[in-house]
């Protein structure tokens, strides 16, 4: 049996059960209590459907969700009592067995859903129609029908202020909404697979809705933030390209960079020219992130050729034709990443040299690893930092990125600092010595709880917090 970390108290495909689990099982109870309470008369079966349903991870969802609940209904229950006064319409037999009700429950039907598009909760339109047919179908011909549809009605609503309740309650905790909270993103908040759990979201932005100074510090682009964190309210800017830019996701602008300078990016360059080593230019023009790369005769734009040795050498008669493996990878990138709106690629054979945030050169790791070492011979290594990165990358592919040597995290993380007033930071990180709090493993949610624990410790002195919607 492989040892696991100490970290690893749960196995990957079990997970301890969270609070809404916690709270369904209480607001069941709580029904019930009610129930016994008003002498077992009603129908609990509704209340507990109606406080499962509401019953949300979010305060506000709970509250819209209710509303919406009892509405639809109230919409259900007022064409079932408009249907049960039909009943009084023929005379003699049931009238479940006539042709008129057979036509009714359609058309009602219909009215039903209709009803709920009107009022702009089309989303229930399945809910009331099944309120409707329950009270049409199965209680029309009771003795007194409509004591169904009372009961029905207030069952909701007691399932409404149940959930309410529950979801009003919480630990004492105290907030710390000055501190600055970073984190890492790969590796930190979630796997390769670059999926947050339910969990992280859910979590995040509560802690964002609290009032938590929050944002993230990655070696990615803004576009690859934008894409795989669509789903957390980021409200402060965003460290990316590895400390080179600050970026707001709201106002969608670059609030600093620090730029390669021109002289600097010309010896790159012409040294990766030298060495036929492709690569991307990655710069920030007007707010905007554009990327130039070489044009070698449009081969980079074929979808069909996949850029094979035979094909490279037919067609690129270039002064420097550039590395086969090197060239595959990055038409592979390059196919990968330009779809998307957030990205602006340009192809050219102009020297581009202003506004240059980094040069991206992806090749096999051997390759890679050749190049960093040589690089750091040059006469100007001392003027560069490189990073290097597997993400996006295929088997035994590695990314290399050149920065100017003054755009570091640590740099751009005091400027944000300074910018959000905190008066002190917490990082999360998965490089020991890089962060204050090391996230060994991104699995079980690890960071968000770590960074629970220090935003909303519980605490007494948080008693005013205990009721709060």
């Amino acid at each position: 049996m492989n040892r696991t970390s100490r970290f690893n108290r749960y196995p990957a495909q079990i997970v301890p059960p969270g609070q809404r689990i916690v709270r369904s099982v209480i607001a069941v109870w709580l029904c019930m209590l009610v129930y016994v309470v008003r002498g077992m008369h009603g129908e609990p079966f509704y209340s507990i459907i109606a406080a499962l349903q509401c019953v949300q991870p979010y305060s506000s969802n709970m509250i819209s969700e209710g509303r919406d609940r009892i509405i639809g209904t109230l919409i259900g229950a007022f064409w079932g009592s408009v249907i049960l006064f039909a009943e009084l319409l023929p005379v003699g037999g049931s009238f479940r067995t006539t042709v008129v009700f057979y036509l009714l429950l359609g058309i009602f039907s219909g009215l039903v859903i209709y009803s709920t598009v009107l009022l702009g909760i089309p989303q229930y339109a399945l809910f009331s129609t099944v309120v409707f047919l329950g009270i049409a179908m199965y209680h029309i011909e009771d003795s007194n029908p409509y004591i169904h549809v009372y009961y029905r009605t207030l069952e909701t609503i007691i399932g409404v202020g149940v959930a309410i309740v529950i979801n009003s309650l919480h630990f004492p905790r105290v907030y710390d909404r000055s501190t600055l909270f970073v984190s890492g993103i790969d590796s930190v908040l979630f796997h390769e697979d670059r999926k947050l759990s339910r969990y992280t979201k859910v979590e995040l932005n509560r802690f964002l809705d609290k009032g938590m100074k929050y944002t993230v510090s990655t070696r990615q682009t803004p576009a690859t933030v934008r894409e795989i964190l669509s789903d957390i309210n980021l409200k402060l800017p965003i460290i990316a390209m590895d400390g080179a830019v600050l970026y707001d996701l709201h106002t969608m602008k670059y609030v600093r960079t620090i730029k390669m300078d021109p002289e600097l990016v010309t010896l790159v360059s012409d040294y990766l020219h030298e060495h036929c080593i492709p690569f991307f230019v990655n710069t920030v023009q007007d707010h905007l992130l554009v990327i130039y790369f070489k044009d070698y005769k449009e081969l980079i734009l074929e979808e069909v050729k996949d850029a094979h040795h035979d094909t490279v050498q037919q067609h690129i008669q270039e002064e420097h034709a550039p590395s086969v493996s090197s060239y595959t990878s990055m038409a592979r990138l390059y196919r990968k990443k330009r779809i998307s709106p957030y990205r602006n690629y340009v192809r050219t054979n102009a020297e581009i040299t202003h506004n240059v945030i980094y040069l991206l050169v992806i090749d096999k790791e051997e390759n890679i690893d050749r190049l960093h070492a040589s690089l750091m011979e040059q006469p100007w290594a001392s003027r560069i930092r490189v990073n290097f990165d597997t993400f996006d990358c295929e088997e035994g592919e590695k990314l290399m990125r050149i920065y100017a040597a003054d755009a570091t995290r640590a740099a751009m993380l005091a400027h944000l600092q300074k910018y959000v007033g905190a008066p002190q930071t917490v990082t999360f990180g998965g490089d020991p010595g890089e962060c204050d709090v090391l996230i060994e493993d991104a699995g079980h949610n690890r960071m968000v709880k770590a960074l629970k624990k220090r935003f909303s410790p519980i605490d007494l002195r948080g008693w005013k917090n205990i009721i709060h919607l």
